[in-house]
């Protein structure tokens, strides 16, 4: 099965449903070749576990809730990233959403860790309004939480190597569009937009420089 797996589209996923506290799971892109890669959002019960064999490298944030991982719990925001080779068991200690992204990697990838979502370190970001936590820094790849203030406008910007972002709380908009808390939005390569928010702010999980070049 594949779903959404032609880099070269743009891709706007509405899981708004999930982030309301719906149940289930939500697909959001799942591809076999040139690097076989599954992307979903999930929502867990109390006491529900998940278990990663690791098989690939697996990175998940929380989006709500709570996740216990070998007895730490990681709130929302906390992110988790798992060298292909390390297999654990999460369990939600609360009613849960969290993000998923398994796939094979493209560039070395040695360390495992965690952040705890109440411990990140917010920096200033390139305009006013926005404050940055980066996540991971790969070779050419960049994985970071982002949160805007009401009114924030950025500048415009192509995207070397594309763009991919969840919103989490608030709304994001753009000249293509507004997306609510649970949208999932893929930018192909060279793509290019002009962000900004309106009154209620946004924070959101953007993932850049990751897709398909060719």
């Amino acid at each position: 099965m594949t779903l959404h797996a032609d880099h070269s589209l743009r891709i706007v996923v509405d899981a708004t449903d999930l982030c309301a506290g719906q149940a289930g799971e939500r697909p959001l892109e799942q591809r076999i070749v040139p690097a076989e890669s599954r992307i979903s959002l999930r929502s867990l019960q109390a006491g529900e576990s998940m278990t990663h064999d690791g098989a690939k490298l697996l990175e998940i944030l929380v989006v709500r809730g709570q996740l216990s991982l070998n007895g730490e719990a990681l709130g929302p925001a906390s992110y988790v990233r798992l060298s292909p080779g390390v297999s654990v068991t999460f369990t939600s200690t609360e009613a849960s959403m969290v993000y998923l992204n398994e796939r094979t990697p493209t560039e070395p990838e040695k360390d495992s860790f965690a952040l705890r979502g109440n411990e990140l370190d917010w920096r200033q970001g390139m305009v006013p309004g926005l404050k940055v936590t980066s996540l991971h820094q790969g070779l050419t790849k960049h994985t970071a939480l982002v949160r805007w203030a009401p009114e924030t406008r950025f500048n415009p910007h192509t995207h070397v190597g594309g763009e991919e972002i969840l919103v989490l709380e608030g709304v994001f908009r753009d000249e293509h569009g507004s997306y609510p808390a649970g949208t999932w939005i893929r930018s192909p390569h060279m793509s290019n937009h002009r962000p900004f928010t309106g009154p209620e702010g946004a924070t959101i999980l953007v993932k850049v420089g990751h897709l398909d070049v060719a």
